[in-house]
């Protein structure tokens, strides 16, 4: 998996688009991982954090697509950002 510092974590919504762009859809992520189509938009539309083993698959399957790219990641947590 990715390793991260404190107070980064992945960009789930940059993860999710950048795949739509290259080509693969809600509906083709979720037959490729097994991952329901409303809980990948909750991932890129609600904020929400994927469990591991979702999460897994989702950066493999981005890692497939992007050549082995640095994922994407972001500053701040969910819960810094609900408690704000």
């Amino acid at each position: 998996m990715t390793e991260l510092s404190q107070g980064q974590r992945v960009d789930w919504w940059r993860i999710l688009d950048d795949l739509r762009r290259s080509g693969l859809g809600f509906l083709d992520v979720s037959k490729g991982t097994g991952i329901p189509t409303a809980t990948l938009a909750g991932y890129k539309n609600l904020d929400v954090e994927p469990k591991h083993a979702d999460g897994s698959v989702l950066i493999t399957l981005w890692k497939r697509r992007h050549d082995g790219a640095i994922v994407p990641i972001m500053k701040g947590s969910v819960r810094s950002r609900q408690r704000g």
